[in-house]
């Protein structure tokens, strides 16, 4: 159980720093210390899907990883809406979302032990 504490340390740790980086960057580029560039804030949704993924690699339970699950689809969803991707807008791509929550409803019902733990092997 120990090397599992470590594990999930590890990973908040290490998102921990990058979001400290990323804050630290755009509030320098806000006071015109550095030069970050326009095109870089289009991509912020890279940080939800970032924290979805943390929270996958996290996950003690399958309901765990059905929340890290939907993190990164909505990160996906806004990085697709944002750059609009496939000619994706907010107004256009909103359906997504349902069936992204389709998706989470039939995981959710076919988990057999929803709040079962994971087997780590």
């Amino acid at each position: 159980m120990v090397e599992l504490s470590e594990r999930r340390g590890e990973w908040t740790l290490v998102l921990g720093i990058l979001l400290l980086c990323l804050g630290v960057a755009f509030l320098l580029d806000n006071f015109d210390v550095i030069y970050i560039g326009a095109p870089a804030y289009r991509f912020w949704p890279l940080i939800v899907v970032a924290i979805g993924i943390s929270k996958m690699l996290q996950a003690e339970t399958y309901r765990d990883r059905r929340k890290g699950f939907a993190w990164i689809f909505i990160g996906l969803w806004f990085l697709a809406t944002v750059l609009h991707m496939f000619g994706l807008t907010f107004h256009t791509s909103w359906p997504l979302l349902l069936v992204g929550w389709g998706i989470n409803a039939i995981w959710r019902a076919s988990t057999p032990y929803p709040e079962g733990r994971i087997s780590r092997g």
